[in-house]
This record gives structure tokens, sequence and C-alpha cells, in this order.
């Protein structure tokens, strides 16, 4: 097995044990096989201590919220020293306008997680476009022409280039890498290019204290898809939030996100 994907089942195994209810005995514990005992976690809250004992107190946390919750993965990438993972959080995973929307980005050294950044938000009970917040819409209708890792290395190059317009919030971007079809999982923006277009264009022009900014921490991509865990202040407030998107013939046709930047959260600034 690549290196990748078994670091991909190995974070996969958490998954496993959280829906079992097996997190909270500390021996035999997956999460002391997985985080190093030095591992820092990162999320938009309070801040959690390091090594397995911080995982533990994270996923112990959900569970409070949501007994009996089972954790239901929807999409993953492995992509270097990274895997991360969007997956969804309650307690009737067949109703996808429940529960929570979890992102996690792992980062390895050798077999171990060192570093975790960690964001949920609530799932809304609607959006505009009638889709949850975790389908997968966009149907493929012909071949990529490329092999699996060039296609992921153009996605990659597009989707930077394309993103890093975006979140500078430069309308025109849109026009040039952004799909005539283009499918939202987005609880207030609907579906096409011209609706994302306007978003940019408002939001650009709001006052500095009301316009969020955003620093990449990490970009990963897989096949079709890139995903983007960004640091975002909003005035005195910072959180993280994550964009994933699907490319087709380089343009960009449906985007998934977690934006987990609260009222009154303060980073953990570790």
């Amino acid at each position: 097995m690549l290196e990748s994907e078994r670091r991909r089942q190995s974070v996969l195994r958490i998954y496993d044990a959280l829906t079992a209810g097996r997190l909270h005995v500390e021996s035999d514990d997956v999460l002391e096989t997985i985080f190093s005992p030095e591992a820092r976690h990162h999320r938009s809250s309070q801040p959690l201590s390091d090594g397995p004992a911080g995982a533990r107190q994270l996923y112990l946390e959900l569970q409070t919220r949501l007994p009996g919750v089972v954790a239901t993965v929807k999409r993953t990438v492995s992509d270097d020293e990274f895997v991360a993972v969007h997956w969804h959080a309650s307690t009737d995973p067949r109703d996808e306008f429940s529960g929570e929307s979890w992102c996690e980005f792992f980062r390895f050294v050798g077999d171990q997680v060192a570093e975790h950044w960690q964001l949920h938000v609530a799932v809304p009970s609607s959006t505009v476009s009638g889709r949850s917040v975790f389908s997968d819409a966009y149907q493929r209708t012909h071949g990529t022409g490329y092999g699996e890792a060039a296609m992921t290395a153009i996605n990659r190059e597009v989707a930077s280039a394309a993103f890093a317009r975006f979140i500078e919030f430069d309308h025109t971007v849109v026009a040039d890498h952004w799909g005539e079809v283009y499918l939202q999982h987005n609880e207030t923006i609907p579906d096409g290019p011209e609706a994302i277009r306007r978003s940019l264009e408002e939001t650009g022009g709001l006052p500095d204290e009301f316009r969020p900014s955003f620093t990449v921490v990490a970009t990963v991509a897989e096949g079709d898809l890139v995903w983007f865990l960004e640091r975002v202040r909003v005035g005195n407030q910072t959180g993280l939030g994550v964009d994933i998107l699907r490319l087709v013939d380089r343009r960009i046709v449906e985007h998934w996100d977690i934006p987990a930047l609260r009222p009154g959260s303060v980073d953990a600034g570790q």
C-alpha cells in the first residue's frame, strides 16, 4: 500500500472508532497510535491540549453535543504529508440536513499526525439550491484524457491561481476560471457563475471592518478536487475556513465550503 493511502486509512480509523463509541478509553485507543505525543491542534474556538489528549477532548465534546453521533465520511484527500476529510456528524446520517459539517486536515510526519486543524459548523436546515452541503451533484459526461497524477497537477495549478484572485474578491476571475455549469453547496449563494460573481463584487465592496481577509494555510489536491484550508479574519475575529473546488476541463464546476468563523470566536493561535 502506498504511503499516502496508508495515511488515509489510518485517519479513517478515527471515524469508525467515534461511531462505535470507542474513543473514551485511553488504553488501546486509536488516537494514541495516530497522533504523536506532541501533535498540535488548531481550531477556531478554545485551544486543545497537544497530543492524543487534545484529539480525545475534541471528539468527546462532539459526543456530548450529539449523543449517539454517527460519523459519515463524504470525501477525502491524501496529498503528500496531508490527509483531509470532509464528514457529516449526525445522529441520523440519512438526513443530510441534520447535525454538523466537519472538516479536518492532518499533517503527518512519518506514520503519525504532527499537526491537526479542525473546524465544524451546524448543517443548515435548507440551502438555496435545495441540495445538501455534502452531496455530489456534478455528473461527468466524458473522460479527462489525463492520467490521475497529471490531472491532479493541472487542477492544483488552475485552482490555486483562481483562488488567489477569488480571496482578493476579483470578480473578473469568474469569467476566466468558472464553468458555465457551476453547482453550489452553500446555504445562501445559488448555482451559476453569475451568482458567485455578484457575491465577490458585493463582498469586495464592503468596508474594511466587514470584509473578510484570507490567508491560505494549506492546499491539497487529488483527482478533480482541490481543497484550501484558510485562516480567516473579519475585524478583530479570526478563525478557520475550508473551500473545496471540483474542476473539469480546467474549469471550476462545483464548490463546497465550511465557514466556521463565529461571532466572538478566537483562534487558538497555535
